[in-house]
């Protein structure tokens, strides 16, 4: 008796239609109507759609809800399938993104854009005249960059609370204030266009300006066709990496690095002390990255970034003002069972510290070779004498350094007094802190 492939038990089908890929399965639904029947399992789609879309609810692109699996796949291929794997990958660094702000700055998830479409890109090639990239445009597709309402108020540099809220985060010290935003493609063009305007003594190319940041000229541009991100200063030629160069996928590469440093290093905090509300701080957050130490219950968490827009390399400048370094403090006194549990064995009964200030700090700054470069002495921390409280919010400043060379150190002691400087309960002690410098 002759095999007929049709005696087969269905299951068997499903199995092997589960081992295709959409495309596949798709193809091969048009040779017969049992295969038909078989491919239209929404089991199936749903699989597809978290293999090839990272799909968990079945919604189209634009968040609208679809009544099969099916009907979500085939939303996602029409809008997507002509990015091909930067797809897959812009996806990944989006939820990425969206889960971290949702859980921890719910107001920069909200100002996240909905999808920009084919023809707003369109429209911003032709306003620019240059080519985006398929790795800049499935980045679009998916979010339209920030809409921030600080944004609907520029050029007034008014420091409106949703300034501290770009996506890229920020830092702070003296009157150099940072915080990055991705700007909707409408608006990076247009920024492009008057960046190529006002500074016409620099050749920009084919650059794109993706990011905004009021109160600064840091910006992130993408040139040469994609292949290169970087990171400058717009009243100047200067920049800087910040993606290794190569192929045309090089923001896409930036958003990935990014999305990973959000979700493993970073927190939000106060960027400017004037200021209440929350920003993503681009010092890390968690160590290894952070330098942590305790003496006597107290805490100090010091963490350092490279500066670049301030950096002044392959110039004219002053060469002792090459590289610089923003870095962050924060000064915590421990609750009392942790301060119990973390002393010394050799310090003696335990006795809990109920309050301390802060007196004067001692910072060694080092370069690369290890010789000393600053010396600092200094009476608290920026102006400031933090009184602090078992288990209570902690204080936290930034400032700034600069040397020769793009590796260094910093070491020191922060000297504190139990009780209060006018009052001292206690004698003084030195609190132990490192940061770590690297360009």
């Amino acid at each position: 008796m002759a095999f007929v492939i049709n005696d087969l038990e269905p299951q068997i089908f499903f199995e092997i239609f589960r081992l295709l890929s959409a495309r596949d399965c798709a193809k091969v639904a048009t040779c017969q109507r049992l295969w038909r029947n078989i491919a239209a399992d929404d089991s199936l789609w749903q699989a597809w759609c978290n293999n090839d879309f990272l799909l968990k609810q079945s919604v189209a692109p634009t968040g609208r809800p679809q009544d099969t699996w099916r009907d979500a796949y085939a939303a996602w291929h029409l809008g997507f399938d002509k990015y091909k794997s930067y797809t897959k990958r812009a996806i990944a660094a989006w939820q990425t993104i969206e889960h971290w702000t949702k859980a921890h700055h719910p107001e920069i998830y909200q100002s996240l854009g909905d999808p920009a479409t084919e023809r707003q890109l369109d429209d911003a090639e032709r306003l620019l005249e240059v080519k985006l990239p398929p790795s800049l445009r499935v980045i679009y597709r998916l979010h339209n960059g920030q809409d921030l309402s600080c944004d609907d108020r520029f050029p007034d540099l008014m420091p409106y609370d949703s300034m501290f809220h770009g996506l890229l985060g920020g830092y702070s010290f003296y009157d150099h204030i940072v915080c990055t935003r991705l700007l909707p493609i409408e608006k990076a063009a247009t920024v492009t266009r008057r960046l190529r305007n006002r500074n016409n003594h620099i050749d920009y190319g084919d650059c794109v300006q993706l990011t905004g940041s009021i109160m600064t000229r840091k910006h992130f541009m993408l040139i040469d066709e994609g292949s290169q991100m970087r990171v400058s200063s717009c009243d100047d030629d200067r920049s800087w990496d910040a993606a290794p160069p190569g192929g045309n996928d090089a923001v896409l590469r930036w958003l990935e690095a990014f999305a990973n440093v959000l979700k493993d290093q970073l927190g939000c905090c106060h960027l400017h002390e004037r200021m209440n509300s929350l920003g993503i701080c681009l010092h890390p957050a968690h160590e290894p990255w952070q330098r942590v130490a305790v003496t006597k219950g107290v805490r100090v968490q010091a963490a350092s970034i490279f500066v670049p827009e301030l950096s002044k390399l392959h110039s004219s400048y002053d060469a002792e003002e090459a590289y610089f370094f923003s870095y962050n403090v924060q000064f915590s006194l421990l609750p009392v069972e942790e301060q119990q549990a973390s002393w010394p064995a050799d310090a003696g009964p335990f006795s809990p510290i109920t309050s301390v200030q802060l007196q004067s700090r001692h910072w060694i700054i080092r370069d690369q070779t290890g010789e000393i470069t600053q010396d600092i002495h200094g009476d608290g921390v920026i102006g400031r004498h933090p009184i602090l409280a078992p288990g209570g919010i902690p204080f936290v400043y930034q400032s700034c350094t600069h040397q020769q060379q793009p590796r260094g150190s910093m070491e020191g002691f922060f000297k504190f007094v139990e009780g209060t400087v006018r009052q001292p309960t206690g004698p003084a002690f030195d609190v132990e802190a490192s940061v770590v410098l690297s360009a």
